[in-house]
């Protein structure tokens, strides 16, 4: 769905465009921008600046970097299985019911399964390697949506429950999520 916001004239642009020095995915936000006549910065990145500018949250290692990617697929799925119940107009009530009687009996366990076992073997607090990863933020997201509906859904999951109260509990995000606002999803 696409979204219009009004523009309000500024001395600067609002917006900054941060991409390569070539079209690639880049080149149809441009596209997008220019059509709307929104103002923009255009930064072009070379490719030799670009591991000092991008923030390495998907792990350290070839390996973190595949466990992430797999736990960002997990909740993914999880995500739009969800979305689907939910908001999808196509399907009738009962279609909704079934998909969320199976949302909560098979797809949210089998989730919470294998996030459990993979924080129980994992050496250190995180998902994927050592440090933080976008795996560990994508995984405390998700719950946090979920635990908004079913507030013992960690219950039985006492390193999710921890390692979601750890992720959560970061300095780095307290003032945003003092004031985020409350949404359904």
């Amino acid at each position: 769905m696409f979204y219009q916001t009004e523009v309000m004239a500024s001395p600067s642009p609002k917006y900054k465009l941060y991409y390569f020095n070539f079209r690639g995915r880049g080149e149809l936000i441009r596209l997008l921008l220019h059509t709307a006549q929104v103002e923009f910065i255009d930064h072009r990145v070379q490719p030799s600046d670009w591991p000092e500018l991008k923030p390495n949250l998907m792990g350290d290692t070839e390996l973190d970097q595949l466990n992430a990617d797999i736990i960002l697929n997990y909740v993914d799925q999880l995500r739009l299985d969800y979305v689907r119940f939910k908001t999808d107009s196509l399907l009738t009530p009962e279609q909704k019911q079934i998909l969320e009687e199976k949302f909560q009996k098979q797809d949210v366990p089998k989730f919470m399964n294998k996030i459990e076992k993979r924080l129980v073997k994992s050496t250190s607090k995180y998902l994927a390697g050592d440090k933080l990863s976008i795996a560990d933020l994508a995984v405390a997201d998700v719950l946090d949506t979920f635990i908004k509906e079913n507030p013992s859904v960690l219950n039985s999951y006492p390193s999710l429950s921890d390692h979601k109260a750890m992720v959560m509990g970061l300095p780095q995000l307290s003032n945003y999520l003092s004031c985020r606002p409350d949404t359904k999803l």
